[in-house]
């Protein structure tokens, strides 16, 4: 192990010397939260006297004075390339004149690359892009991924920034760059290097827990193998997270840690679990603490797997849970769905299917009710039995309550505007109904709006049109206004155009729009609920019998357990 104080101009200047970034660490993650701190920190540095410190680094020696890999500190110096390429970019279409001694072409070869030695070598999955855009210098690569589209991002936020700045400033942010110091820790191998990673960064604030996870794993198999196994230990937990880090730069929906406790819930403790201190517990208790922690980063590695296969999935069922917004309680019941079906699509489907009912029910009842302590057993239990899966489900909202049968019923048949579930309601019944034979032609609607039938209360105490159900004054009955307004019987999916051009208009105007411009089936279904089409009303039992094809005919069917096939 070597300390060596340098300066960022000494840790770069070799003609030889180059950096990589293992494929094991996390791609490149610096985003616009960083960025700004990290140029403001040099614009105040060079206004003041003070030197400047970049902290440490961690190398893992290859080729002594040759080849390093990172092991930590691969964010701040992938900036600093990035950093680099952007102001010498910026100074190359500036005169120069009154800087003779300052050669654009020298600084290229220090940080970017002297001849053929590309001096930061990043993931090997994000490394096409990094020389395209940061070694070589041009504009236009196809980003495909999010660590891609934060390396442009980089790029073109301090090319911005930077391009405000005198040239007198830009040469001093240089100066002061290259003279910062630095303490570079070398070592020889992955097990010194888990060693003193962990040691060094187990409190530190910027890691993600995934990160201490691996560095704890890493370190705790450098201190438990036996002397001849260490560094096949230590490199295994390295090549485990080099293939989790491959798949997570493909995640998109979900960031590491999120999928970390989601594998965490379905594997350690339920939902109780809150951290890796969790994780640590359980280990520090196991008989075997190598094959743990072995077994363990295989598992999350297939979790990670199956998340992104997810992602891929265009199964019905997943996709209505998509529509709903999958809760983070899902996640746990799908990790362990793909783990015991192995891609078999029929009985993910039935998965799926089961938690949207769950979703659906979760989301329309809305309650305060702990609903992550009362579906815990649920998810602990489930061992891939889709048929006892359902029926779990179902006793145990109905023995709570809260998102029962009885329950559901209840709030369907009441106060439903602005409820979270309205437009999923009325979008699937709207499926439902194009499905016994009303057909239109398909449109692409940019905005949906809820429409009441009967129009809620003018303001002003302007008079209610003709064709509603009012009293001598044009005005609503209580009940009428409290049961029937906001109920699903009244409630009618609508473009946003159409529904701010009917407004409060006679019933009769209203349905000849909506029997014009028919572009929701439901829309042209209206006119079957009306007794006389000559003088059309729309009251109390026109709603009454929409509001039952819509809850009674349909959605207590449809969110309903047994409407579940299980194969």
């Amino acid at each position: 192990m070597q300390f060596k104080q340098t300066t960022i101009l000494g840790l770069f200047d070799s003609s030889q010397k180059h950096f990589i970034i293992p494929v094991y660490q996390r791609a490149y993650s610096w985003d616009n939260k960083n960025l700004p701190i990290f140029l403001s920190d040099l614009k105040e540095q060079i206004q003041g006297e003070n030197g400047y410190f970049y902290g440490n680094i961690l190398l893992e020696t290859i080729k002594k004075d040759i080849e390093y890999e990172i092991i930590d500190g691969q964010q701040r110096l992938t900036t600093i390339v990035i950093f680099m390429r952007s102001i010498l970019d910026v100074l190359s279409e500036r005169d120069l004149s009154d800087s003779p001694d300052f050669d654009i072409l020298q600084k290229k070869t220090i940080y970017l690359k002297n001849g053929g030695n590309v001096k930061l070598r990043t993931v090997d999955y994000d490394r096409a892009c990094f020389e395209t855009l940061i070694i070589d210098g041009h504009n236009k690569f196809q980003l495909s991924s999010p660590s891609q589209n934060r390396i442009n991002d980089a790029k073109k936020y301090f090319k911005k920034e930077l391009g405000t700045v005198s040239t007198g400033d830009l040469l001093k942010i240089i100066d002061l760059l290259e003279t910062t110091e630095i303490t570079s820790i070398e070592l020889n191998s992955k097990a010194d290097s888990a060693l003193m990673f962990e040691l060094q960064n187990n409190r530190g604030k910027d890691l993600t827990n995934m990160e201490k996870l691996k560095s704890y794993f890493m370190y705790q198999m450098y201190i438990n193998s036996p002397a001849d196994e260490t560094q096949n230990n230590v490199e295994y937990i390295a090549d485990i997270f080099k293939s989790i880090y491959l798949v997570i730069n493909d995640i998109t929906s979900l960031d590491e840690d999120s999928v970390l406790i989601y594998h965490c819930n379905a594997y350690i403790k339920g939902f109780p679990y809150r951290t890796i201190e969790d994780i640590k517990e359980v280990y520090l208790k196991s008989k075997n603490r190598i094959l743990w922690m072995r077994e363990f980063v295989k598992e999350l590695c297939i979790s990670f797997d199956n998340i992104k296969k997810m992602e891929k999935s265009n199964l019905k069922y997943l996709n209505d849970l998509r529509r709903l917004t999958i809760p983070r309680f899902a996640y746990p019941f799908i990790i362990k769905g793909y783990k015991f079906f192995e891609g078999d699509s029929t009985r993910l489907n039935s998965l799926y299917h089961i938690l949207e009912i769950v979703t659906f029910r979760y989301k329309l009842v809305s309650s305060r009710a702990d609903f992550l302590s009362r579906i815990n057993e649920i998810l602990l239990s489930f061992n891939g039995d889709l048929l006892n899966l359902k029926e779990h489900f179902r006793n145990k909202f109905n023995e709570t309550w809260y998102w029962g049968d009885e329950k559901v019923k209840e709030v369907l048949n009441g106060y439903m505007y602005q409820n979270p579930t309205i437009h999923y309601i009325l979008g699937k019944y709207e499926n439902h109904i194009q499905n016994k034979g009303y057909v239109v032609e398909g449109v692409e609607i940019e905005s949906v709006n809820i429409e009441h039938i009967s129009p809620q209360t003018p303001p002003d105490n302007k008079k209610i049109a003709h064709g509603y159900e009012t009293n001598s004054r044009n005005r609503y009955n209580e009940d009428f206004e409290n049961e029937y307004i906001n109920c699903l019987g009244n409630l009618l999916l609508i473009s946003e155009t159409h529904n701010k051009s009917i407004g409060n208009k006679p019933f009769k105007e209203k349905i000849m729009s909506y029997n014009q411009n028919p572009l929701f089936n439901q829309q042209a279904e209206i006119k079957k609920f009306v007794r006389d089409e000559a003088e059309p009303l729309w009251d109390k039992d026109a709603i009454d019998n929409r509001h039952l094809a819509i809850v009674d005919n349909f959605a207590l069917d449809k969110w309903n357990f047994n409407n579940v096939v299980i194969k």
